[in-house]
């Protein structure tokens, strides 16, 4: 399918996804708007900076210097390649996902997502939940929501992506019968009740997609995206109820503890 083609299609069809222009928008006026109501927004302005200050000649000379593991889009096996190789292929059969802490180059975490569970002191090990990603023109990530309950940015660096992000009310239905409603379907949503919210998003803006929200994107072309998933006090309601359910009491005690913590360092801040 031809996104860029299928967009025009949807683009007065679908309702928007909203967006926020301003540059000096604040964490607090951020979490009132959008964190704390859990509304998924589009930051077209706030991150130029952030963009701005990465090195990309360094990044780009980074991924060109040795084979990269590929996931695949499909159930096949991943696949090992240079960077170079695989955007001549332009294929979209495979995507690439770093995790920041492997790659070994530094961009500024977005402090402006606070994340209680990366900043908890600890021995144990905690899994990285800062990534690069790369993916050709109509790569995609199908229907999903975050890991743990977790709220998620994504600040794109190259490229443009389109954005398919249903609202919270629909999670009941959606979970029925979630293939449904991704990517498979795209042409049946046209004409169905359940609609959701899209958006096009270009370097330098940023995405925030709250937690347990339903979502999949498609790359209209060659992307580059740094993204993560960040809990606080928007959202760790959702993530205790997620481990209240695990059946590891470890885990449980553990995020109990980070939130216990987090909790702690906000009253002392509001103090």
């Amino acid at each position: 399918m031809d996104y860029n083609h299928f967009f025009e299609k949807i683009k007065d069809i679908f309702p928007k996804i909203e967006t926020n222009t301003s540059s000096d928008l604040s964490e607090s006026e951020f979490k009132t708007r959008y964190g704390y109501p859990e509304v998924p927004v589009l930051l077209k302005s706030r991150f130029n900076e952030l963009h701005q200050s990465i090195d990309f000649k360094a990044l780009d000379e980074k991924f060109d210097s040795r084979e990269w593991k590929f996931d695949s889009t499909t159930e096949q096996s991943g696949a090992e390649m240079f960077l170079k190789d695989y955007l001549q292929k332009e294929t979209n059969e495979y995507y690439l996902k770093t995790n920041i802490r492997d790659i070994d180059f530094h961009i500024d975490y977005p402090d402006f997502f606070k994340c209680w569970y990366r900043a908890f002191p600890t021995e144990k090990e905690k899994k990285e939940l800062v990534w690069l990603y790369y993916g050709n023109k109509n790569t995609f990530t199908n229907i999903h929501t975050d890991i743990w309950k977790f709220n998620s940015w994504l600040l794109l660096l190259k490229g443009k992506k389109l954005w398919f992000i249903y609202p919270k009310a629909y999670n009941s239905i959606i979970r029925e019968n979630k293939e449904k409603y991704g990517i498979d379907h795209l042409e049946t949503l046209m004409n169905g009740n359940v609609k959701p919210f899209i958006a096009v998003q270009n370097p330098g803006e940023m995405m925030y997609v709250p937690s347990d929200t339903f979502h999949f994107v498609i790359n209209l072309e060659a992307s580059m995206a740094y993204t993560g998933n960040f809990m606080n006090e928007t959202n760790y309601e959702n993530v205790k109820q997620y481990f209240a359910k695990s059946d590891n009491s470890n885990n449980k005690k553990f995020i109990n503890s980070i939130i216990a913590t987090g909790m702690t360092h906000l009253k002392i801040r509001n103090l």
